[in-house]
């Protein structure tokens, strides 16, 4: 999925530069697809978040019996290993997601510079 989210987000910043041969219509209809797709990755991305505090939480709790015996330990180095990679997943969407906003930031911008009128 965040690799799907990295392709997304390139395609945005390669899409933006023929935004000026669309119609204001097209255009708008465009950038109205592309807030919904951000919002689509907003979504998914605060549903990484309560993943991310549950295997932070579950982490915590079996850390706490570490010294207690190697599969006690073992127990702790996996949900850690769950815990970081989960972390490293939501860092990955979390740039991806800001990469798209940026971009579509500046897609608006062109949009309003050259289709809204005073």
């Amino acid at each position: 999925m965040i690799s799907s989210l990295s392709a997304v987000a390139a395609l945005f910043v390669i899409a933006a530069p023929t935004a000026s041969a669309l119609s204001c219509a097209e255009q708008a209809a465009a950038l109205q697809d592309r807030q919904t797709e951000a919002q689509k990755i907003a979504d998914a991305r605060l549903i990484l978040v309560d993943e991310v505090e549950a295997a932070g939480d579950a982490w915590e709790d079996v850390e706490i019996h570490r010294l207690v015996s190697a599969g006690h330990a073992a127990t702790a180095d996996e949900a850690k290993a769950v815990y970081d990679g989960l972390k490293a997943d939501l860092f990955e969407q979390e740039s991806s997601l800001q990469s798209l906003v940026l971009a579509l930031n500046d897609e608006v911008a062109a949009y309003n510079q050259r289709c809204v009128k005073d």
